[in-house]
């Protein structure tokens, strides 16, 4: 169940192309705290709270907290909270992924057409390229239905662990690189490098516990394998644009 709370990262890229990102990133972020407590923890402690452990109902838990409470068209409401969450996640997705294709092309480590923008400075092929994949895993799984978006599941769940866990090495190096250079940062997280050494402590433990089960395992060695392969391209897609781009100049230069 990690894929559910992943996602709350988008919040600082969104928050960054605000007119005020210092004021817009540090509001998202505590924004984002309570909506944790409020909609996971507290929603995990009313099922708790009011569904015994052997109930049948605890496959859709929400809908029979509603039955037990009485509330005619639990299942039919459930149903409509789930697609505008859907829909919700989709368009959150689908913005920090073109943000993120479009960063790597600006990067050189890309295709450099990438990083083109349409009116009011919007990446309209990396927003394309994007959209194009989830069109691809459509495709994909009603042609092999029950195995793709499982697959996809198991891949976002250990592809967080891996962000949050880049995050926070990046974090304290690139904090400590500061504060040792005297350079003023906008935010500063509070409890540094504590908290920080926290978050590893426990993305260690889920690791650990995860690399001790052997669905979870191959699960964990496949998002490996994968991100290697990604950044593999990556590293080859800049590789290539670079040789382009020199050889373009060397071309005008003649």
């Amino acid at each position: 169940m990690i894929f559910a709370f992943g996602g709350t990262e988008i919040v600082s890229v969104a928050a960054a192309e605000t007119e005020d990102p210092e004021h817009s990133v540090g509001k998202a972020i505590r924004t984002v705290v309570w909506r944790i407590l409020v909609f996971y923890i507290g929603s995990v402690f009313v099922i708790a709270a009011v569904l015994p452990a052997t109930s049948g109902a605890l496959a859709s838990p929400f809908a029979g907290v509603l039955d037990a409470a009485g509330i005619p068209g639990a299942a039919t409401a459930i149903t409509l909270v789930a697609v505008v969450a859907l829909l919700s996640a989709l368009n959150a997705n689908l913005y920090g992924a073109s943000r993120m294709v479009y960063s790597l092309a600006e990067r050189g480590e890309a295709p450099a057409f990438l990083s083109r923008l349409a009116g009011q400075s919007v990446p309209m092929l990396a927003v394309a390229v994007s959209v194009a994949f989830g069109f691809i895993a459509t495709v994909l799984e009603l042609l092999f239905p029950e195995r793709i978006l499982p697959a996809l599941f198991q891949l976002v769940g250990s592809t967080c662990l891996v962000v949050w866990g880049s995050a926070l090495v990046s974090q304290l190096v690139l904090r400590r690189r500061a504060d040792r250079e005297d350079i003023r940062l906008p935010l500063r997280m509070k409890g540094f490098p504590g908290l920080t050494i926290v978050g590893l402590v426990l993305l260690a433990l889920i690791f650990a516990v995860g690399f001790s089960a052997d669905a979870s395992r191959v699960q964990l060695f496949s998002t490996f394998a994968l991100i290697a392969g990604i950044a593999l391209a990556c590293a080859l897609g800049a590789r290539f644009t670079r040789r382009s781009s020199g050889a373009a100049r060397r071309q005008h230069g003649r």
